[in-house]
């Protein structure tokens, strides 16, 4: 039986956390159901608001700025204010993981687990989905035998986090695939370990 697939959140990067909040919240009809500050590194962090209104999960990031500018802030800086990612729930986040690098999907980092209160948590990211696009896709598995994770779980948020900061540090631009190699039309590819190339 084909494992279910639906859109777990969509996570904005944002200027002014309050504000966004206050729109989700007081005009759009969201309400919070979990939140978190100074997420990430002693280099850089975030802080984040969940909010959700039926099964609609909406994730509010903004960037902290310390020792480097926050992947949040520089996302903004180059793509403006707005979608960062989208996370897909999984049944088998292994073994979706597993068919998709068969495929030739390159991901951020390796799997993250975690467990709080609320549940535990599987999460991966994978590396955006098209050149200077700043767009990726997150995988999640919520569900785990009886119990089910009802929001997010620091540790994992984090450790995501950091891995995206790593690969922003080292001027990291891979693509989810390597389009040169792929039929997909190819275009500008910039990856750790390989030479920049520009397709014609």
């Amino acid at each position: 039986m084909e494992d279910r697939t639906s859109i777990d959140h969509i996570t904005l990067c944002v200027e002014n956390l309050q504000a966004a909040e206050l729109l989700f919240t007081k005009v759009l009809g969201f309400h919070v159901i979990w939140s978190a500050k100074d997420v990430g590194s002693d280099k850089s962090s975030m802080n984040t608001i969940v909010v959700q209104r039926g099964s609609a999960k909406i994730a509010l990031m903004e960037g902290h700025n310390k020792l480097v500018t926050s992947q949040i802030n520089e996302f903004i800086k180059k793509h403006g204010q707005g979608v960062q990612h989208f996370a897909l729930e999984v049944d088998d986040i292994e073994a979706v993981s597993r068919e998709w690098e068969a495929n030739g999907v390159r991901f951020s980092g390796p799997l993250k687990e975690g467990c709080d209160g609320f549940g535990p948590l599987k999460q991966r990211f994978t590396y955006p989905l098209f050149p200077a696009s700043g767009l990726f896709i997150e995988l999640t598995q919520r569900k785990q035998g009886e119990e089910r994770a009802q929001t997010f779980v620091r540790e994992t948020v984090e450790a995501l986090y950091e891995d995206i900061e790593r690969h922003q540090l080292a001027g990291n631009e891979c693509t989810i695939i390597d389009y040169e190699r792929s039929p997909i039309s190819p275009t500008t590819q910039r990856c750790e370990g390989d030479p920049m190339r520009r397709a014609l």
